[in-house]
C-alpha cells in the first residue's frame, strides 16, 4: 500500500507539471514562474489539463487518508487503491484525448474512482 502512496504522490506531481509542459510554446517559461504571470496564451490541452488537476485534487485527500488508515490499521485496500490509480490515470488520459467533449463519457470513468473510494472506506470500518 505504501508503494501506491507514493505512486499517487508522484501521479499528482506529473499533474502540477502538465498544464505547464504543454503550453511552453505559447507561454514564456517566466510568465509560469510568479502568480501574475500571463499565461492567457496557454493551449486547450493545458487548459484540460488544470480541469483534469482540479477533479483530482477533489478526492486526493480523501484518498490519502483511506489509504493511510489502511496502511496504520492493517486493512486490505491494496486492490481498491490500485484500481483507484489506474481509474484517475484513465481520466487523465481522457482529458489529454479530449474525451470529454462527448457527453456522458466523464461520469463513466469519473465515478467509478469514487465507488472506490466508498469501497475502501467502508473495508475500513468493517
Amino acid at each position: 500500500m505504501v508503494e501506491v502512496i507514493y505512486y499517487v504522490g508522484v501521479f499528482y506531481l506529473l499533474h502540477l507539471f502538465l498544464r505547464m509542459s504543454f503550453s511552453f510554446n505559447k507561454v514564456p517559461f517566466v510568465e509560469w514562474s510568479f502568480a501574475g504571470g500571463d499565461v492567457s496564451n496557454e493551449n486547450n490541452l493545458s487548459k484540460r489539463m488544470v480541469l483534469a488537476s482540479e477533479n483530482l485534487r477533489q478526492t486526493l485527500p480523501i484518498f490519502l487518508t483511506f489509504a493511510v488508515l489502511s496502511v496504520v490499521l492493517k486493512v486490505d485496500n491494496l486492490l481498491l487503491a490500485q484500481i483507484w490509480l489506474g481509474l484517475r490515470v484513465a481520466y487523465l488520459l481522457g482529458a489529454m484525448i479530449d474525451l470529454y467533449k462527448f457527453k456522458l463519457v466523464r461520469p463513466f470513468i469519473w465515478a467509478p474512482s469514487v465507488i472506490v473510494l466508498f469501497m475502501m472506506g467502508s473495508n475500513l470500518i468493517a
